[in-house]
């Protein structure tokens, strides 16, 4: 043993007595601090105490809550870890279990246990199961219930098992079903019969030898006893065992044909015997209780026989055995099953009872007719005895289970009950109703009372409130901690080992460290290590350190997704130390999530508190974003800070390790156990199991594991060993010398006894399913499988020919055997079964799956997720008969149970069994084509897990539609991530359509048919939805592949190594971030520069990078673990922006350039050298030297000391970037207006344009078929392939950012000018996506119009010049003349009959006439002139009016109307900011004007008054930048600041409709039904809207985004008929913004409007 001291940190211990503690702990901002409040007789300790209720956790937030509101549902977790039996909230967080038993979650499952006897109650049973079974199925599922019915009678005959095993098994299926069942867990069926009486199996070693010494006189009897009874000394205490039958018989339950007469003829011999031992030990009892050895009720267990249970059996002692009450036995299989359903444990609410009479029977009809009915004796005569004791068996019922019983009486037909007889029918029929009214009234209640209890977690809801803290996650915290507490006591030995580990921790507390690395053979004991490491953590760094532990192989074969895994330790670290949590996009960003991590970690460390994580199998990762690599993992640890972590060593998560951490002393090898420690083992876990071996068998057990000292090896052995009886020969026991080897001998016993098909493909089945199987799912797919029901109906015929299932005690006699290698998982209260350990699940694999078998079982798990067999006849040929086609009873499997109720199960499995079962064209129909689909797993699972389905569909089937519907995913992924999972369908659908409209038709088969679904979804919606007519949002597909984030700030420099595809950039931010190209994940963010990182280069192989930064720094950093290696602080002058600069490398010196000027030396070119270049790069060989110059890209040939140039490259906008290839053929070139243009460099040919940069393109680079470029506007770098699918490539749009806009209502044409600056008017045409012609004009252009109607293109000039452009004449153009004043036009507006327009100087407006001479388009004017005063703000927004009035808003915030026929002006409502917007209606009835505050206003023309106005507050930015009325005037159309469009009904003002479209909407055009828009991103937008006439009064239109809004509106009418003024308006203030401002304004302009 290694002892440790170290300093503890004391708290005064006369703090004991309630008093509070000061804060103690508070957040490097000073925003959190968490207060512990010590109650009276609390315990005190190392920071801050241990807390056992989390009532007394209080959570501080300085300046507002808490963010998120992370702390509302504390007393509600606390409830639902309460209630799962695992510990209290608090004690999870910080990882504590204190010996809690790991127990199931509330369950959301309802088993129930079937009872009667096997012939006598069929009909019913039947009955039951055609009609009854699936009512209450369909029922639960609607309250997101699992339903199973447990009937063990079910599909077998009478006939005893041979291994008197059968009541055991019904006896542990009922403990299951009441453990399990949230509601009833057993029902009773009792008919006439009471049943078949079986001899006990077992029996006490001291009970047995009294009844020997009461036979001592008859020699012959105690040599039959002794010959069935056998002494089993490894059973603790002695018991003797009733010997299989066919030990003696062994034809006994032998069904192959030609044995017929040896099967009957060890029935009959069977038979006599048990009747004689049955007397034997009947005789023995009674004289026993003569002799006072034993108690009347004693003596009564053998003359009503039963079996003690197995479960039971081990627990009696030589004293209670005697005391035992008769409870324990019971005289039929039945009545111990009413005993264990009914009476123990209090069952009555959880229970069931039928009792069925049939009176007026005639005893002489008994032999004949009631044999199925009644009990007869072996002479075939009414059994006195069996109906005494049913007639006792009932009245006991009668007297004590009323309130559960049914009483139904029948009278019999021709000796049996007739379905197709009326008074039978009505019979059934009752039975059938009365279970299923009182099943749904027992489940009801119990869901009643979940309700009232706390709010209840319904498995596969889509209308949960998802918390931060979610109760699913908090059911996974406390399973961790209360498996790990429970995985440690399992651990021998290791004290070594641990000793180091925790001296290692102990060591390093204090400074920077490392992680630790467990690791070793699969097998050998490394999660049982580590889970000891976390509960001795307390005892050697701090009494209240928080451990963090995450099994992650304990959900096999699943492999935890590392984000889901870091994100979880995340907000547990949060909780357990009162940090903020975080937020939804972040946790769902990986990067973010990564940069989260550590500065969580960090934080903590700074607190000064202590933690550990643990996280076990690290190599059992998933490869989602390649974390094998271990990328993600912290290469240094601040102190208190701790991270242990295990892998096998063969892993390739342990060779990337020995890359990562260099440090040896880091590394904890798992060795094998020595034999000692084995047989250390061996004893506790036979003390546990209550069993013992003889010494040859213990030696047998020590032998076979001292060969690989693995404890797997040894558990595998024991679990085998447990069930050796002292008398089996150690021949037969067969210890394996290896764990394969132990698992094989296990398959083979399993094989031999039910059956190889039965257990390969329940065995199969559970290794296939992807998140653990249910059982009731486990019996319906063994139905399915004819292989099985072919080998279980080999010899004799199933019950019914029309219904075909698998009898359940089949199963549940070889789960029987299984139990010490299944588990329940539970997961939201559903328990599926699956394997214990990998390991198993692997051996499961080899040996069953092989491919044909893996590709059937998989078809018919796909087949059983479909529905497919749902209520249809399934072929199946059986031995000696002809084709049959039979019902298998298996549930429907639709994908909602209920509205917002999923199958969770069907998402889960059937994409997996579908792809893999090679059903593509059913994958493609019922799930990737399936829009339906898409959104229900989106909603219930997450969109990671539909992404993660794409992802395997795309490595098996060539499907280019797969991949685009993948690429679409992960962009909506941003949309779903911030609403943090809550999108509607009609959202969802919008953005589906908005994503994929384009490429319906090129992909019909999948896109067109999801197009398809969503328009005709959406068409159908009962309320306002806004439907895309095209792709307006970024779509999928094209040539960019990969967007490479991590860095903060425009990327100035970037370099790259081919050969180690590794790329190197650095930020304006002082970053300089590395990424590996090989799977397009950010390997370091290296930090240290205080400047502008301008030059990057890779040297050294890849090994190291040199950077060098406006702060004057040189740094030289390792590539490989991101250290930083040197730093020349004045490598070159500080200068906040030099031009550029390189470095260059000769053997021993760096050399780096500034340069500030070019000159060139050699021979006279025979082409002008541009002076001053914007672009100067040579290639790899330095043969060509490239040079740009404003919209020129030229290429000169470097030739010795000439230089000549053989190309010239015209561009669009200024070249900023080029780069040529290596074979000196493809060149790449970026530009200013954000394309990327392919060329040959050998022809000058243009190959392709890359658009979608959305900045200026200041940096390209050439690697192996793809072009990576960047831009000092954007913070990511962007990666795309040369070689793609042309079908799917987008098109183009025009530049974002454009400083004026225009576009043409059918969509077909927008004109931009790209910077203010510009002398030209672009057109662009939007269905070729190409620039379609250029208009040079004489200034700078101030604003863009088009009279759509009349088709022509107004621009307003610096000068005062007004150019008006016919779009059908290209040829001609107009001028209006600039006023005298020579005033920049300001704005443009074009009246809705376009018969007028207005043209708004700096000082003045001016109203033209649009007329037409000749055909030809002409303006008349001005006709009027309005000046405006240069002492008020300048006219920022207008709209001109059908009768010759202008509305007009200033930067200032002020509304007026001007009439230019009478030349009267009025004062409108002010806004409180700049006005952005005014509209008029198409019909002069309505105009909207909108500002960049929160507000805008919807005026009534005729008369002026202010209908409504709407406030608005979201979560971003605020203000309307355009809107347009719908060609009714009905609607409203917003584009807002926020980047949504907004739709709002004109006559009420309330909103209709908000749909996110991810840039603002700079131009609004309507258009039939809907409206064509341009957002800031260049994309044009076409949608239709589409309102029902009733709209629900639940409605609400802010349901998918974070917002808040409120409309004041006028009264329509007063009580005299008159109109209200609109000063009548009720104020609203949403935002908690000063209303009384707008009076202000009245009286008082801003001081930003005065003239300077």
């Amino acid at each position: 043993m290694i002892e440790c001291s170290f300093l503890c940190k004391w708290v005064n211990l006369q703090n004991r007595q309630g008093i509070l503690f000061p804060p103690m702990y508070s957040t490097a901002n000073g925003n959190c601090r968490l207060l512990y409040k010590q109650q009276s007789g609390g315990r005190s300790g190392c920071h801050g105490g241990t807390l056992r209720d989390t009532n007394r956790l209080q959570i501080s937030y300085k300046g507002g809550k808490a963010p998120g509101a992370v702390w509302r549902r504390r007393q509600t977790m606390a409830e639902s870890l309460g209630a799962a039996g695992l510990v209290s909230l608090q004690d999870a967080l910080r990882g504590r279990s204190d010996g809690a038993q790991r127990n199931r979650s509330n369950s959301n499952m309802v088993r129930v246990f079937i009872s009667s006897t096997f012939t006598d109650m069929s009909i019913e049973r039947k009955a039951l199961l055609e009609k009854a079974y699936p009512e209450v199925l369909a029922f639960c599922r609607s309250l997101g219930l699992v339903f199973e019915v447990v009937d063990l009678r079910w599909g077998i005959r009478s006939v005893p098992s041979g291994d008197h095993e059968a009541c055991e098994i019904s006896l542990q299926e009922i403990q299951t079903s009441k453990r399990v069942s949230a509601g009833p867990a057993f029902i009773a069926l009792l008919g006439n019969r009471y049943g078949y009486r079986a001899l006990p199996r077992l029996v006490p070693e001291k009970h047995f030898e009294v009844l020997l010494s009461k036979l001592s006189k008859n020699p012959e009897d105690v040599k039959q006893l002794n010959q069935w009874y056998l002494k089993d000394n490894n059973a603790v205490p002695p018991t003797y065992v009733l010997q299989p039958i066919t030990d003696h018989f062994p034809h006994f339950g032998d069904l192959q044909p030609g044995s017929e007469a040896q099967r009957d003829d060890s029935l009959l011999s069977w038979r006599f015997t048990e009747t004689k031992l049955l007397k034997l030990l009947r005789s023995a009892a009674a004289a026993a209780e003569a002799a006072g050895n034993i108690t009347a009720k004693q003596k009564q267990h053998f003359f009503t026989s039963g079996q003690t249970p197995h479960t039971f059996s081990h627990l009696l002692t030589e004293y209670n055995f005697f005391k035992l009450s008769v409870s324990l036995f019971f005289s039929t299989v039945t009545e111990q099953e009413f005993e264990q359903g009914l009476w123990k444990d209090s069952s009555e609410p959880s229970a069931l009872l039928f009792v069925r009479e049939i009176p007026c029977q005639r005893m002489k009809d008994v032999p004949k007719r009631l044999t199925k009915y009644m009990d007869l004796s072996a002479d075939g005569l009414l059994d006195a005895e069996a109906q005494g004791l049913l007639t006792g068996l009932k009245s006991h019922l009668y007297a004590t289970r009323q309130k559960i019983l049914n009483l139904n009486c029948v009278e019999l037909s021709k000796g049996s009950i007739d379905p197709k007889r009326k008074e039978h029918a009505r019979y059934l029929d009752m039975i059938c109703e009365q279970f299923v009214l009182q099943m749904k009234a027992r489940i009801g209640e119990v869901v009643d009372l979940k309700v009232e209890g706390r709010r209840r977690n319904i498995w596969g809801s889509i209308d949960e409130e998802k918390e931060i803290i979610s109760d699913l996650w908090v059911e996974q915290v406390g399973w961790h901690v209360s498996m790990s507490d429970e995985l440690c006591r399992g651990l021998y030995g290791r004290e070594s080992l641990l000793g180091k580990l925790c001296c290692a921790m102990w060591e390093s507390t204090n400074v920077p460290h490392g992680t630790l690395v467990v690791h070793g053979a699969a097998g050998m004991g490394k999660t049982a290590l580590l889970c000891k490491v976390a509960q001795e953590t307390r005892s050697v760094l701090d009494a209240e350190a928080a451990v963090v532990i995450r099994l992650l192989s304990a959900h096999h074969p699943q492999r935890p997704n590392i984000d889901n895994v870091l994100r979880s330790i995340c907000l547990q670290i949060c909780l357990a130390w009162g940090l903020a949590p975080p937020s939804p996009l972040t946790a769902n960003n990986h990067q973010e999530l990564l940069q989260f991590f550590r500065n969580v970690l960090t934080e903590v460390s700074q607190q000064g508190n202590t933690l550990l994580i643990i996280l076990d199998a690290v190599d059992h990762l998933s490869d989602v974003h390649h974390a094998h690599k271990l990328r993600w993992m912290p290469a240094n640890l601040p102190p208190n800070v701790h991270l242990v972590v295990s892998m096998d060593t063969n892993s390739e998560a342990f060779a990337n390790m020995r890359l990562k951490l260099n440090s040896q002393r880091s590394y904890f090898e798992v060795e094998g156990l020595s034999r000692d420690e084995g047989r250390q083992m061996m004893e506790s876990y036979l003390h546990e199991s209550q069993r013992t071996l003889t010494p040859e068998q213990r030696e047998a057990v020590l032998r076979s594991f001292e060969t690989t000292g693995c404890p797997l090896h040894l558990k595998m052995i024991l679990s085998a060993a447990k069930r050796w009886l002292s008398f089996t020969p150690l021949a037969a026991t067969h210890p394996g010398t290896n764990t394969q080897e132990v698992m094989l001998q296990l398959f083979l016993k399993l094989e031999e006894k039910h059956g190889k098909e039965l257990v390969g493909g329940a065995l199969g089945y559970i290794a296939l399913a992807r998140e653990g199987v249910l059982e009731a799912e486990l019996r319906d797919v063994m139905s399915l499988d004819d292989d099985i029901i072919s080998e279980v109906y080999k010899y004799s015929l199933p019950p019914s020919t029309t219904l075909i299932r698998l009898p359940p005690l089949l199963w549940a006699r070889l789960r029987h055997d299984l139990e010490d290698h299944l588990e329940e998982r539970w997961t939201r209260g559903v328990a599926a079964i699956a394997f214990k350990h990998w390991r198993l699940c692997e051996a499961v694999s080899t040996r069953y799956l092989t491919s044909e078998r893996r590709g059937r079982s998989l078809r018919i798990l796909a087949e059983y997720f479909l529905g497919r067999w749902s209520g249809k006849l399934k072929p199946v040929a059986l031995q000696g008969l002809s084709l049959l086609l039979s019902d298998r009873k298996v549930p429907p499997q639709p994908l909602w149970f209920a509205p917002g109720l999923a199958n969770i199960r069907k998402l889960q499995e059937l994409p997996y069994h579908l792809l893999h079962a090679g059903l593509w064209e059913e994958l493609q129909q019922e799930v990737i084509g399936s829009a339906e689909w898409l959104y229900c797993k989106s909603r219930v699972c997450g969109v990671s897990s539909v992404i993660q389905d794409l992802d395997q569909c795309s490595k098996y089937m060539d499907c280019t539609e797969t991949s685009l519907l993948r690429d679409t995913l992960l962009l909506i992924k941003a949309s779903l991530d911030f609403l943090d999972g809550h999108m509607d369908m009609s959202l969802f659908y919008t953005e589906l359509l908005a994503r994929l409209c384009s490429l319906a038709k090129p992909f019909p088969s999948v896109i067109g048919q999801l197009c398809g679904q969503c328009e005709e979804w959406l068409l159908t919606r009962p309320e306002p939805i806004l439907i895309p007519k095209c792709s307006f949002l970024r779509q999928p597909g094209g040539a960019l592949q990969y967007t490479l984030t991590g860095l903060q700030g425009g990327v100035l420099c970037v370099d790259l190594n081919v050969e180690a595809e590794l790329l190197v950039a650095g930020s304006d931010g002082g970053v300089v971030a590395v990424w590996s190209l090989s799977d397009h994940q950010l390997v370091h963010s290296l930090l240290g520069h205080t400047g502008a990182v301008l030059c990057v280069k890779v040297v050294d192989s890849a090994a190291n990078c040199l950077s060098v930064a406006a702060d004057g720094s040189l740094r030289r950093w390792s590539l490989v673990n991101g250290q930083q290696l040197l730093c020349i602080k004045e490598a070159i002058p500080v200068d906040p922006a030099p031009s550029s600069v390189h470095i260059h490398l000769s053997e021993q010196l760096i050399f780096i350039y500034t340069r500030t000027q070019i000159s060139l030396k050699g021979r006279h070119m025979a082409v002008k050298f541009p002076l001053v270049p914007s672009l100067l790069s040579v290639n790899e060989d330095e043969n060509i030297l490239v040079a740009g110059s404003d919209r020129t890209l030229s290429l000169f040939n470097i030739d010795g000391d000439s230089v000549d140039r053989f190309l010239e490259l015209q561009h669009d906008d200024s070249v900023l970037s080029a780069c040529v290839s290596s074979d000196c053929r493809v060149l790449a070139s970026g530009a200013a207006d954000q394309l990327i243009r392919i060329w040959s460099a050998t022809t000058g040919a243009l190959l392709d344009t890359l658009s979608g940069s959305d900045s200026p393109v200041t940096s390209v680079l050439l690697y192996h078929g793809f072009v990576l470029s960047a831009s000092k506007a954007d913070a990511s770098v962007l990666l795309w392939s040369l070689k793609y699918d042309l079908r799917h490539k987008p098109t183009a749009t025009i530049p974002a950012g454009c400083a004026h806009v225009a576009v043409t209502e059918d969509a077909d044409r927008v004109f931009y000018v790209r910077q203010q600056s510009q002398t030209t008017v672009l057109s662009w045409n939007n269905n070729t996506g190409s620039l379609s012609e250029c208009y040079a004009v004489s200034a700078e252009v101030c604003c863009l119009e088009v009279a759509q109607h009349k088709r022509l293109l107004l621009c307003g000039l610096t000068t005062g010049t007004v150019l008006i452009y016919p779009l059908s004449l290209p040829q001609e153009t107009l001028c209006i003349p600039p006023p005298e004043s020579l005033s920049r036009v300001l704005c443009i507006a074009v009246s809705s009959q376009e018969k007028h327009m207005a043209v708004a100087y700096e000082d003045s407006v001016c109203l033209f006439e649009i007329t037409n001479r000749d055909s030809f388009p002409t303006v008349e004017g001005p006709l009027k002139r309005v000046p405006l005063s240069l002492l008020h703000a300048p006219l920022s927004s207008m709209a001109l009016l059908p009768d010759r009035r202008l509305l007009y808003g200033t930067s200032c915030g002020e509304v007026k109307l001007h009439d230019f026929s009478s030349g009267s002006s009025s004062d409108l409502e002010p806004h409180r900011s700049r006005v952005t917007c005014v509209t008029a209606g198409h019909w002069g009835t309505h105009a909207l004007v909108g500002s960049e505050d929160a507000v805008q206003r919807l005026w009534a023309l005729s008369p002026l008054v202010l209908d409504h106005t709407m406030e608005y507050k979201g979560f971003f930015f605020e203000g309307v930048l355009s809107a347009a009325f719908s060609d009714s005037d009905q609607f409203v159309f917003t584009g807002c600041q926020d980047r949504t469009v907004k739709v709002w009904d004109v006559a009420s003002g309330n909103l209709l409709y908000v749909q996110y479209v991810y840039s603002p909407v700079v131009r609004m055009v309507t258009f039939r039904n809907g409206f064509v828009a341009l957002s800031q991103q260049g994309s044009v937008i076409r949608e239709v809207f589409h309102c029902p006439e009733l709209i629900s009064p639940d409605y609400n239109p802010l349901r998918n985004v974070k917002a808040q809004y409120r409309v004041s509106s006028r009264a329509k009418q007063s009580q005299d008929g008159q109109q209200s003024s609109g000063s009548h308006l009720q104020e609203f203030n949403p935002a908690g913004l000063n209303l009384n401002l707008m009076s202000m304004l009245r009286t008082r302009p801003s001081s930003t409007c005065l003239l300077l």
